[in-house]
C-alpha cells in the first residue's frame, strides 16, 4: 500500500487573506509596476487599484454587499479585470459571463446566481436588474468590506445534467491556495503570464490571479480564438514567460507553430489528456522550458494535481497528472470508500481549501458530490467522478470518466444538457449525443436525432435553434438523423451502439459540386486531411462536416503556409464553405511570416 501521510499532510495550510488583498499589497508596494498589458496599452498596479476602488464605490452605492453575486458580461480585457477587482473590493463575488453565449443561457446563469447587478457595455435581453458600465468615473472608493477567505470569490458555471448550468461557488481560500507560494509552478514579479482563456473558463483564474496576486504582468489576448501565428506573435511580442493551453491547443501549436512556444519558461496544459508524442517533441525543442501537466475540476479551484513532465514520462502510454498541489489532498477510493492499493483503479476524491462551497441553489447535488471527509472532521471531499490509479512512485495517472460526461476542448460536457435542449425542439421526437474519436484533437460531438416529422431541412433549422440556447462548446459538431435510438435490454440508451451508429452514418446533403478553382481544390485537400474525409465539395460546410475550432486553427495555419495569407479563426466561422473561404483567400493580401517565427 502507498504511504498516504504526505498526501494528507499536503492539505495543512493556514490561509488568512483574500485574493484581492494579495493584489492590494502589490498595488501599495509597487504602484508604478505594470500590472496589465492589453492591445498595446499598459496599466500599472496603482492605476488598476484606483479604478477598481472607484468602481467598488459605485457598486456599494447600488447596494452590493458581502457575498452578493454581481454579473460581469465582458470579454477578457482591462475592463474585465477592473470589474472583478471592484466587485471583490465591494465585498461581492463575481460571475464571469461570456458575451458569446446565447442570451437565454446568460439569463439562466444570472437567475441561478441571483445577480441583481450586471457590469456590461450594454443591456442584456431578458435581464431586468441594474446594469452598470465599467467606464472610469470620478467618485469615492467603497468603504473597506469585511471579507473572509471562506467567502465566495466567484461563481463559475459548468455543464449541468438537468439541462440547467451548474453554478460552482468558489471561495477566496481556494484561489489563494492556487496562486500564493505554489509548489507546482513559479509565480512572482518576474513572470509575464498570458490570459488566453475565455472569462468563463476556470483556467482564467490561474492566469489572472497568478499574475496579479504575485506582482507579475498579465498580458491579455484579444477577444476570440487566435490562430497559431497570432498566438505565437503575442507570446513573442510581449515576452510572455508563462502560459496555459488546453491539451488540444498545445497539440495544434506543437504540430503547426512549435517555434512560437520556445520563448516560454513555463508551459502548463490541461483540460484533456496530454499527448506523450507532442510532449516529447516539445521537450526536445524546448529543454529549458518547464512543461506542466495540470489536472483539476472547477469544483476544486482549477488545479488539483500537477506533474512536471520529463522525457522519460513521454515513453509511457500516459503522462501522469502528478501529485496534489500545496494545500490540496487527494484520495483514490473504491466503491466502499476504502483506499485502493498501488496500480488498482479507483475513484478520485479531492479535499482541502480548494474545495468549493458546492452548487448554488442545488443542495441535493451538493450533498451527493461533496461528501464528509472520513479522515478530517468537519471537512469535505469532492467526488470528481474520474477514475485514477497510483503509480509505484506515488504519482497519479488519470484513467477516464466513471460516467457519460466528457471533455470537449477543455470544457466539461454533460450529454444530458444537450439532449434536453434537443428534445424540447418541436421537430425532434428523441435525441442522444455521443463523442466520437479517441484523441484530444479528433473528438467530435455528434447528435443523433429521431425526427418528429419529415422536414427535409431539419438539421439546418435545428442547428440555428440550438445556437439560441447553447454556447459554442456545447454545440454538436455533426448531426445524424436516425429512425430510433439503440437501447440496452433494460431500456437505456446503448452508448456503445450509438457511437457506432453515429460514426457509420452521415446526413445526406444536396447534389455535390466539385471545386471550381485551384484555390478551392487546394482548400478541399486541406479539409480532407484535417477531417479525414474524402470527396469534399465546394459547397460543403466545414462545421457540418464535423470541424471545430481547434481544427479551424490548424486550417488557418496551413492556409498561411500554402497561400501566404494570414486569416483569423473568426474568418473560418464567417466563411464556412470551401467556396466562401477560397474567395476570401483569393482576395486577401499576401504576407511574409512573422520575423523569427517559422512554421514548425
Amino acid at each position: 500500500m502507498l504511504d498516504r501521510s504526505p498526501i494528507r499532510a499536503a492539505e495543512a495550510r493556514c490561509i488568512d487573506l483574500c485574493v484581492h488583498e494579495l493584489f492590494a499589497g502589490h498595488a501599495l508596494a509597487t504602484p508604478d509596476r505594470v500590472a496589465v498589458t492589453c492591445d498595446g496599452t499598459d496599466v500599472t498596479y496603482g492605476e488598476l487599484d484606483a479604478r477598481a476602488g472607484r468602481l467598488a464605490g459605485r457598486l456599494h452605492a447600488t447596494g452590493v454587499r458581502r457575498d452578493e453575486a454581481v454579473g460581469v458580461l465582458l470579454e477578457r480585457s482591462v475592463d474585465f479585470v477592473v470589474a472583478v477587482l471592484g466587485i471583490l473590493k465591494a465585498g461581492g463575488c463575481y460571475v464571469p459571463l461570456d458575451p458569446g453565449y446565447p442570451a437565454a443561457r446568460l439569463t439562466a446563469m444570472i437567475e441561478v446566481a441571483g445577480a441583481r447587478t450586471l457590469l456590461a457595455h450594454g443591456p442584456l435581453d431578458g435581464y431586468d436588474g441594474t446594469v452598470l458600465d465599467v467606464e472610469d468615473r470620478p467618485g469615492p472608493a467603497a468603504p473597506a468590506a469585511h471579507v473572509h477567505p471562506d467567502d465566495v470569490a466567484y461563481l463559475m458555471f459548468t455543464s449541468g445534467s438537468t439541462g440547467v448550468p451548474k453554478g460552482v461557488a468558489v471561495r477566496h481560500a481556494g484561489i489563494v491556495r492556487l496562486v500564493d507560494d505554489p509548489d507546482y509552478v513559479h509565480l512572482g514579479p518576474d513572470e509575464v503570464i498570458a490570459q488566453l482563456s475565455t472569462v468563463s473558463f476556470d483556467a482564467s483564474t490561474f492566469e489572472m490571479w497568478g499574475a496579479l496576486a504575485n506582482g507579475g504582468r498579465l498580458v491579455i489576448a484579444p477577444p476570440g480564438a487566435l490562430s497559431p501565428a497570432e498566438l505565437a506573435g503575442l507570446l513573442h511580442r510581449e515576452r510572455v514567460t508563462t502560459a496555459w493551453l488546453t491539451a488540444g491547443l498545445f497539440n495544434v501549436m506543437v504540430d503547426e507553430c512549435l517555434n512560437g512556444l520556445l520563448g516560454l519558461r513555463q508551459l502548463l496544459t490541461g483540460g484533456d489528456v496530454m499527448s506523450p508524442q507532442r510532449a516529447r517533441r516539445f521537450l526536445q525543442q524546448a529543454p529549458d522550458c518547464r512543461l506542466i501537466n495540470g489536472y483539476g475540476p472547477t469544483e476544486v479551484t482549477t488545479f488539483t494535481t500537477c506533474h512536471t513532465v520529463t522525457l522519460a514520462d513521454t515513453t509511457r502510454p500516459r503522462i501522469p497528472i502528478g501529485r496534489p498541489i500545496s494545500g490540496t489532498r487527494v484520495e483514490i477510493l473504491d466503491d466502499r470508500y476504502r483506499p485502493v492499493p498501488v496500480g488498482v483503479p479507483g475513484f478520485l476524491y479531492a479535499g482541502g481549501p480548494g474545495v468549493s462551497r458546492g452548487y448554488l441553489g442545488d443542495p441535493a447535488l451538493t450533498a451527493e458530490r461533496f461528501i464528509p471527509d472520513p479522515w478530517a472532521y468537519g471537512q469535505r471531499l469532492y467526488a470528481t467522478g474520474d477514475l485514477a490509479t497510483y503509480r509505484p512512485d506515488g504519482a497519479i495517472e488519470f484513467l477516464g470518466r466513471a460516467d457519460h460526461q466528457f471533455k470537449k476542448r477543455g470544457f466539461r460536457v454533460e450529454p444530458a444538457e444537450i439532449e434536453d435542449v434537443l428534445r424540447r425542439d418541436p421537430l425532434v421526437k428523441d435525441a442522444a449525443v455521443t463523442l466520437a474519436g479517441s484523441g484530444t484533437d479528433d473528438a467530435t460531438l455528434i447528435a443523433c436525432v429521431v425526427p418528429a416529422g419529415t422536414d427535409a431541412d431539419l438539421v439546418t433549422g435545428l442547428r440555428l435553434r440550438l445556437r439560441e440556447h447553447l454556447p459554442e462548446h456545447l454545440m454538436p459538431d455533426r448531426f445524424v438523423t436516425v429512425g430510433a435510438l439503440p437501447l440496452t435490454p433494460n431500456g437505456k440508451v446503448d452508448r456503445t451502439a450509438l457511437t457506432a451508429l453515429a460514426t457509420g452514418t452521415t446526413t445526406p446533403s444536396g447534389t455535390p459540386t466539385g471545386p471550381h478553382t485551384g484555390t478551392e481544390a487546394a482548400l478541399a485537400e486541406i479539409w480532407s486531411e484535417l477531417l479525414t474525409q474524402a470527396g469534399v465539395t465546394r459547397d460543403d460546410d466545414f462545421f457540418d462536416l464535423g470541424g471545430q475550432s481547434l481544427q479551424a486553427a490548424r486550417m488557418v495555419s496551413r492556409i498561411r503556409t500554402r497561400f501566404g495569407v494570414a486569416l483569423t479563426v473568426r474568418t473560418v466561422f464567417d466563411n464556412p464553405t470551401v467556396a466562401e473561404l477560397a474567395h476570401r483567400i483569393d482576395h486577401a493580401p499576401r504576407m511574409s511570416d512573422h520575423p523569427g517565427l517559422s512554421v514548425a
